[in-house]
């Protein structure tokens, strides 16, 4: 009996130190902003809103003039919004509407980041948007990035949207989980899943699906395997760049990406 007790005890402090591990491995906040879009001559409205579980976010709206479509942009695990002022930038010159907030426990939002509070805070995001009287609610883009690729996808099989754009993302969190510890019966452990494999399967609004090639975080393959997972339409970008190069994106040459992609969504002459 007492070597039970002793293994079980043993289980459970494993258990414990790998939810320990697991969440300091996926969030990595930055509390406070310190810089705005009016640091680089950009007018916005800061934005306050609530989830369906009563934190508040923090975001920035920032409009474009005669934008036809508006992007609902989510960023990645590290630091808050105040990080993304060159998206912010790039997107305002692109003449689209942008609306980017913090997640849970990000910038000035309230709460703890968990993989179902991520997703609340997605669709407090988009009821945010689609009550606005100045969004045209069938010309909504929803963008995320690596972490927030996977909030993108997940938003993207449950709310209507005009498209969805996935940069740097993973194909699940049990698939990168067991390529950072291929000694630990991840499947069994984790608790924050991101299944974006599956759930990609049953978006079929337009995809434009981008990825690194020299991507050191999350792996090509990743992007490959959403991509191929995918149903058409759907289009997939490989560029030259690594994880957190955001040369390339904020580039001319992505613009007009965007701008050929974007093209091609229904109703954007309308």
């Amino acid at each position: 009996m007492k070597r039970l007790i002793f293994w079980l005890i043993v289980l459970a402090l494993i258990r414990i130190f790998f939810i320990w591990l697991e969440y300091y491995s996926l969030y990595h906040p930055q509390k406070g902003i310190t810089r705005t879009p009016a640091d680089i001559s950009i007018k916005f409205e800061e934005v306050n809103f609530k989830t369906s579980d009563h934190q508040t976010l923090n975001g920035w709206w920032i409009p474009a003039k005669d934008a036809h479509f508006t992007i609902l942009y989510f960023h990645g695990n590290a630091g808050n919004i105040e990080h993304r002022l060159h998206k912010v930038k790039f997107f305002h010159k692109l003449g689209v509407n942008f609306f980017i907030f913090d997640y849970r426990g990000y910038g000035k939002s309230t709460g703890q980041p968990s993989e179902q509070g991520l997703y609340r805070d997605a669709t407090a995001a988009m009821d945010y948007l689609l009550a606005r009287p100045d969004v045209d609610k069938n010309k909504i883009i929803i963008y995320g990035k690596s972490l927030g690729a996977a909030v993108a996808i997940d938003l993207a099989a449950r709310r209507p949207a005009a498209a969805l754009i996935s940069e740097s993302g993973f194909a699940s969190g049990v698939l990168r989980g067991e390529e950072l510890f291929p000694f630990l019966p991840v499947k069994l452990l984790l608790t924050q899943r991101f299944d974006s494999l599956s759930k990609i399967k049953t978006i079929i609004i337009p995809k434009l699906i981008v990825h690194g090639r020299r991507d050191e975080v999350i792996a090509f393959h990743h992007g490959q395997m959403l991509f191929n997972a995918a149903p058409e339409p759907k289009k997939f970008l490989a560029i030259d760049s690594t994880h957190n190069d955001d040369a390339f994106i904020v580039s001319e040459e992505y613009k007009k990406i965007l701008t050929d992609f974007i093209s091609t969504i229904p109703g954007h002459n309308t």
